[in-house]
């Protein structure tokens, strides 16, 4: 039986500082980022080069993920994440049908299960701040084992 692939593979800058809460139910750290990937195109009129920025809402769950944002992702950081979309549900407080019952809304989550650190946002100074810090951060990022090695079929 083939496994149906649901994963991300986004790289991208972080549009603003890292946000942190609590799982209510557990007390577990999330962090959301939004990350913004570039994309381009040519218009069929003019047959110009069109750019644009998608902005992504990233969620992360993973214990050791969430330290790595908090420490060393910034607004402006360039990153490399990976992993699954999870569509969530819930009864709308706004939207009723004809009946006068909640209608559901929903959201498609994507849940970062890896990340890579390409590029520290420039300090005040205009310089890049320290490559020995991404490369630790790096190494703890891929101590976990990697999701995706178990679907390459060799």
């Amino acid at each position: 039986m083939s496994r149906i692939n649901n994963t991300f593979d986004l790289t991208g800058f972080v549009g603003a500082d890292p946000e942190k809460r609590f799982n209510p139910n557990n007390g577990n750290a999330i962090v959301s980022v939004s990350l913004g990937v570039d994309d381009s195109y040519r218009d069929r009129n003019n047959n110009e080069l069109v750019e644009r920025t998608d902005w992504f809402d990233l969620t992360v769950y993973r214990d050791g993920l969430t330290g790595i944002f908090e420490q060393y992702v910034r607004k402006g950081s360039e990153i490399h994440v990976r992993g699954h979309l999870r569509k969530r549900k819930w009864e709308s407080k706004e939207r009723k049908d004809e009946q006068g019952q909640p209608k559901m809304d929903s959201r498609v989550e994507f849940v970062v299960t890896e990340v890579r650190l390409l590029r520290r946002p420039k300090d005040s100074e205009g310089t890049s701040s320290g490559q020995q810090d991404l490369q630790r951060a790096n190494a703890a990022a891929g101590a976990g084992a990697s999701d995706y090695d178990d679907d390459i079929p060799m």
